[in-house]
């Protein structure tokens, strides 16, 4: 493994974002299933989008509405079909009881694209769709090297 080389200044995560069909039904979902809560709402107008800040534990989750969005059906295609659109792919929880947590996704009628899935290192996943169809994958930590 090799060792990065400090960057000449410092940094920090600040936001993860994801566009949205609509607003109010997707902080509703982060709310429902995830607990999110709502930080700010407003409008950028200098890219045509409604946008909402919610705070999950340790991160922000940004969703961007914008007016005249579109659908690339590769962007949420069924895995693993879902890796080949070059760029991001899923947002990654890692939980402690995956168990407990696919049961909840199931009460909560949340779309699940597989359940506890054996990822081969010795961590399982759960992977489950938002209300507009982005791919959430949700794991226990295993034997993965990077936890």
């Amino acid at each position: 493994m090799t060792t990065a080389e400090q960057p000449p200044f410092s940094y920090s995560l600040h936001n993860v974002t994801t566009t949205v069909s609509d607003l109010d039904a997707s902080i509703a979902w982060w709310n429902r299933v995830f607990g999110l809560t709502l930080l700010a709402k407003s409008r950028f107008d200098a890219i045509g989008a409604d946008v909402a800040f919610l705070q999950g534990p340790g991160f922000r989750l940004e969703l961007l509405q914008p007016a005249d969005g579109i659908r690339l059906p590769e962007l949420t295609a069924e895995p693993p079909a879902h890796i080949r659109p070059i760029g991001n792919k899923a947002l990654v929880f890692r939980v402690e009881d995956l168990g407990s947590v696919t049961q909840t996704f199931r009460e909560l009628g949340v779309t699940i694209v597989w359940e506890q899935l054996d990822l081969g290192d010795g961590s399982i996943s759960t992977a489950i769709r938002d209300n507009d169809g982005n791919l959430i994958n949700v794991f226990q930590e295993g034997a993965s090297p990077v936890g």
